[in-house]
């Protein structure tokens, strides 16, 4: 048992020193095993352009010269790998309690892609070939590829907690509640009461990424990294000095990249709020989050609605050039306890995420014994 831990823990944490001997061959070597079944490296790199691959990565990332293509090749296919490692459990949960995805709910999702591309719902033609050439699948493929990753991000929101408690048609293993008490925002402010105070003259920017939510777990993942996961990232390289625009080229060719019909990045321009009855509770909380004199608050989930009405979902952050601080607020501001409720609800729900996949991977995921620490 402690080695099995082990190597969960080493699949999670650690990029494996050697994934695949000769892989340029074509090798079939075993990788991990799930559910009783074997995934093979070409299970997971495919008919992948592993090369051209390694060289985005490059560029994007700005990987120094001295890392060899191998390097960057082991945490590309380790990066697949546990993605398609939580595919497959996320699946098994969905399949066990038969959690569907409704064709009237599909149509809406991909008429509202077709509308976000400027075609008509009709547009049969237009839409295959863009479908074709973005992605070489078929519009059935590509339906159903996307009633999967629905799928997926809705079983996962049930386990962490994002829906309350679970129905009683739903009786998952996995489960963390996401429940906020009055005690718990009583006690947040507690701890820092002081850094709730009227602000006033706020010179700020605002970094925000959205994407549908029905995007793929992998291609969360790697915004995520582009944004905050890295010295190349967005936010590091504006910590460095860079301007926000010159720090979100690559992130903007990553999007691009992974074609994510509906993803907006907003930059917002350099504006001055008089006060902070201006701000959202989440941009509020983010402004009081660094010195006055200014600086970048740390990442925080973001959330809106598209033209259409429908959700989306993504990262955000604030620049800021500065403030002036009043009074500090009591507890009985509604913005005070709005903003540490959305602050608890947004830290936990990332935490119950983290929790479930590790719970799932805990339980199902086997890794060969050449990844066990020696």
């Amino acid at each position: 048992m402690k080695r099995i831990l082990a190597a969960v823990l080493l699949l999670l944490f650690i990029c494996p020193l050697v994934v695949a001997d000769e892989r340029s061959d074509g090798s079939n070597e075993i990788l991990a095993v799930v559910n009783g079944k074997a995934i093979t490296y070409q299970q997971i790199v495919g008919d992948l352009d592993m090369q051209a691959e390694i060289n985005a990565t490059r560029t994007i990332q700005r990987v120094p010269a001295e890392i060899a293509d191998e390097e960057i090749e082991d945490q590309l296919v380790f990066q697949r790998l546990r993605s398609y490692i939580l595919q497959r459990l996320l699946d098994a949960e969905a399949e066990r309690v038969q959690l569907k995805i409704s064709d009237s709910q599909m149509r809406g999702i991909i008429n509202r892609q077709k509308k976000n591309l400027g075609l008509r719902d009709d547009d049969v033609k237009s839409w295959a070939s863009f479908l074709k050439e973005k992605y070489n699948i078929t519009p059935g493929e590509y339906l159903e590829r996307t009633r999967g990753e629905i799928r997926r991000n809705e079983i996962m929101n049930y386990m962490a907690g994002l829906y309350g408690p679970l129905p009683a048609q739903f009786p998952l293993e996995i489960y963390f509640s996401l429940s906020v008490t009055p005690r718990d925002v009583r006690e947040d402010f507690e701890k820092t009461a002081d850094s709730w105070r009227i602000a006033r003259k706020i010179d700020y920017r605002r970094f925000r990424l959205l994407y549908p939510p029905e995007i793929s777990y992998e291609a969360k993942g790697k915004l995520y990294a582009a944004v905050t996961g890295g010295e190349s990232s967005v936010r590091e390289r504006m910590l460095k000095g860079e301007s926000m625009e010159a720090a979100s080229d690559g992130l903007r060719r990553l999007v691009e990249d992974l074609g994510l019909i509906g993803a907006q990045l907003e930059l917002s321009e350099r504006s001055t709020a008089k006060d902070d009855s201006d701000l959202d509770p989440t941009t509020y909380q983010m402004v009081l989050s660094v010195s006055s004199n200014g600086g970048i608050s740390e990442l925080g989930y973001a959330e809106d609605t598209d033209d259409e009405g429908q959700k989306l979902e993504g990262f955000q952050f604030v620049q800021l050039f500065s403030r002036e601080d009043g009074d500090r607020r009591n507890f009985e501001s509604p913005k005070v306890q709005e903003g540490i409720r959305a602050k608890i609800e947004r830290d936990r729900l990332a935490q119950n995420q983290s929790k479930v996949q590790q719970a799932l991977l805990k339980r199902a995921a086997i890794v060969p014994e050449k990844l066990f620490p020696r």
